[in-house]
């Protein structure tokens, strides 16, 4: 991500940039990829006195630069991560510092047509389902062990449920309650967990249901949503989304397909960045609600404790009388 960032900014004109990697090999990339000059250690890069700062770095690691740049009063972009570090409220009380956590998937245009179409064809919503698979062999399979998707704690499948959270959240409402699993399903050697699977009530009312896979060799990113009025289903991968009303035939959208909208959405989003940074439109994804997503999946991990799940008794059948809801 680093990289996509200095190639994305270096096109930018009207802006000075600069870079600082502890490896030697990276800043030489950096130099000769994009003419960036950079900065052999953080002290140097802040003796610089930058007006923004763009945190690139693996996740677990981006807290005392967050930090830092809140002390410092510098604004700041953020990549996606599996903790937000606690600064939600400190945030919040400083309006006029641009803190920005990212949230790529926004900047894509299948994401704002499933925000804009979704919703009003649906109505009311009943439930929606999300699935997310890929193969985290394929991650970045020349980096080593320093590489974050090679460890327990960062894997790409848990890497990707806030991920995902995050912009379901923003179309269908964050959660309220959540019962969750995780485990490893592959028959690879020596892999760790690589399906996470959650199934959430949801504020605006209706459940969610995500599934995160990462043992998968191909790639699917696909949902559907059910609502009082009728129903959609969408494959991000191939930009296509189908709305179906009721008693009408289903009508199909195009948006193009991810692999060609990527690098461009990344690039409006770090260039959205900027542009908040220079007294443009403010930015849009909050740290609070890039905390709600990461509590979501610190509520799932919590709930898939071994005395908190119900066993399967195969003599057991269905009360014949509901018992009446709860609070």
């Amino acid at each position: 991500m680093g990289s996509r960032r200095l190639r994305d900014l270096s096109r930018r004109p009207g802006i000075e940039l600069r870079a600082f990697d502890a490896r030697p090999d990276r800043r030489q990339a950096a130099q000769t990829r994009f003419g960036v000059k950079t900065f052999e250690t953080f002290a140097a890069a802040l003796d610089w006195n930058p007006e923004a700062l763009v945190i690139s770095t693996p996740p677990g690691t981006k807290g005392p630069l967050v930090e830092l740049a809140l002390n410092r009063k510098i604004h700041h972009f953020v990549e996606a991560d599996i903790w937000s570090y606690g600064v939600a409220e400190r945030v919040a009380r400083t309006p006029d510092l641009v803190c920005a956590p990212s949230l790529s998937f926004s900047f894509f245009p299948i994401f704002r047509a499933l925000q804009e179409l979704v919703p009003p064809a649906i109505g009311p919503l009943l439930g929606y389902q999300f699935a997310l698979a890929g193969d985290m062999a394929g991650w970045h399979p020349t980096e080593g062990n320093e590489y974050y998707g090679r460890h327990r704690d960062t894997a790409p499948a848990r890497e990707m449920v806030p991920f995902e959270l995050s912009w379901l959240g923003r179309i269908f409402g964050p959660a309220t309650k959540v019962a969750g699993g995780f485990g490893k399903f592959s028959r690879r050697e020596g892999a760790f967990e690589d399906t996470w699977s959650l199934l959430m009530q949801l504020e605006r009312g209706g459940t969610g249901q995500l599934t995160v896979t990462m043992g998968c060799p191909q790639d699917h990113r696909r949902g559907c949503a059910f609502g009082a009025d009728g129903s959609a289903t969408w494959d991000i991968n191939r930009g296509e989304i189908v709305l179906h009303g009721a008693g009408q035939s289903a009508s199909v959208h195009q948006f193009g397909e991810l692999g060609k909208a990527i690098e461009p959405g990344y690039a409006a989003e770090i260039n959205a960045f900027v542009d908040a940074t220079q007294g443009g439109a403010a930015w849009s994804h909050s740290y609070a609600e890039y905390q709600r997503a990461l509590a979501t999946l610190a509520a799932a991990e919590v709930g898939r404790r071994p005395d908190l799940w119900t066993s399967v008794d195969p003599a057991l059948e269905p009360e014949r009388v509901l018992p009446a809801p709860g609070p």
